[in-house]
């Protein structure tokens, strides 16, 4: 890691949450402090494991008056994002994951762990699945958020939202290059006059001897959804966190994991979740129509990725040449390999 830069790390909403700005930052370690404070107050907003969070009593109570800004803003980006995707992003799945053995932080299941039934597995097997319009609501006069609908979980925009706040703050405060990594997600800000480029290696979910895809960016956001490490088997049955609303179970795509580059870090979030969602074949006409930075990994190990986030690579796969190859490992990266891990 480059000797002028600072760095630190911080663990919160079951990730840590790694840290570097570029150059000497005076005061550093009140952002620091600040970044802390920063993520303390979203977990106490929009964790589902904190039961004194916002989200527990919003669920626990179908209402929460005097909502603090972290929380009006996650309500607003979850609604947006479920308009934006067709209902393809749907927050209602708290249940939906209890009922599947997350009921609680990943860190106390651990990857590939076997998990017992849970009571609310046959209530959800035996309830219809929601797919009535999504109701939150806020209510200026009162300022009060309302819940008419099925318990909602955020961990799905959290993290991006997360990403996006720090880089703000970090923007703010000091105005010089830095970059945020939570769980292989990523925001970049590359200031004026810095002709530096970030680095970052995207790992190949399946076949680790594969050469990881070099990425060069400036300032912007990457996020993936990927079931490499969030998942487990209950009753022998393999099981994700990436919830299909129109089942209410894990996903059965036929991807294992999508990249998105994306100007902003919960809605890159959101859109690889969505490709995901709608599988290689959809998802990739999804991206090309919209003109998205994406890579897509099918479950069989091929990749693919549209003519967009072709611009970003420096290194692809198989298909670099020696010198290239030998130029990607002997590059001075400023972060380890960036493993999917979301």
């Amino acid at each position: 890691m480059p000797a002028d830069s600072v760095h630190w790390s911080h663990e919160a909403m079951g990730s840590n949450f790694n840290f570097q700005v570029r150059g000497e930052v005076a005061g550093a370690k009140k952002l620091q402090a600040e970044t802390k404070t920063l993520l303390e107050e979203m977990e106490n907003s929009w964790s589902r494991f904190r039961p004194e969070s916002e989200l527990s009593r919003l669920n626990a109570t179908g209402e929460v008056r005097g909502p603090s800004t972290f929380f009006k803003l996650a309500i607003f980006e979850a609604s947006s994002a479920y308009r934006l995707t067709l209902g393809s992003f749907d927050p209602r799945v708290k249940r939906a994951l209890a009922g599947i053995g997350y009921d609680r932080s990943f860190t106390q299941i651990g990857t590939g762990a076997e998990v017992p039934p849970s009571t609310q597995e046959q209530d959800r097997a035996n309830s219809p699945t929601p797919r009535r319009p999504l109701s939150l609501r806020y209510d200026v006069d009162h300022d009060s958020i309302e819940l008419r609908d099925d318990e909602i979980d955020l961990g799905g925009i959290g993290k991006g939202l997360a990403l996006r706040i720090l880089s703000t703050h970090l923007l703010h405060s000091c105005d010089q290059s830095h970059l945020v990594e939570a769980g292989g997600d990523i925001a970049t800000f590359l200031a004026s006059g810095d002709s530096s480029p970030w680095f970052v290696d995207v790992e190949h979910p399946l076949a680790l001897s594969q050469l990881p895809i070099l990425l060069r960016v400036g300032s912007c956001a990457i996020a993936t959804s990927s079931t490499k490490i969030r998942n487990w088997t209950q009753g022998g049955v393999r099981k994700h966190h990436i919830i299909d609303p129109t089942t209410m179970d894990s996903s059965t795509s036929d991807l294992v994991a999508v990249t998105v580059i994306d100007s902003d870090s919960a809605r890159a979030e959101v859109i690889s979740k969505w490709i995901f969602l709608l599988g290689a074949d959809l998802g990739s006409a999804l991206a090309a129509r919209r003109c998205i930075p994406a890579l897509l990994v099918r479950n069989n190990g091929e990749v693919e990725f549209s003519p967009k986030f072709a611009r970003y690579m420096e290194v692809q796969g198989e298909a670099a040449t020696f010198a290239q190859r030998v130029e990607h490992f002997d590059q001075e990266s400023p972060l380890p390999l960036v493993s999917i891990t979301t």
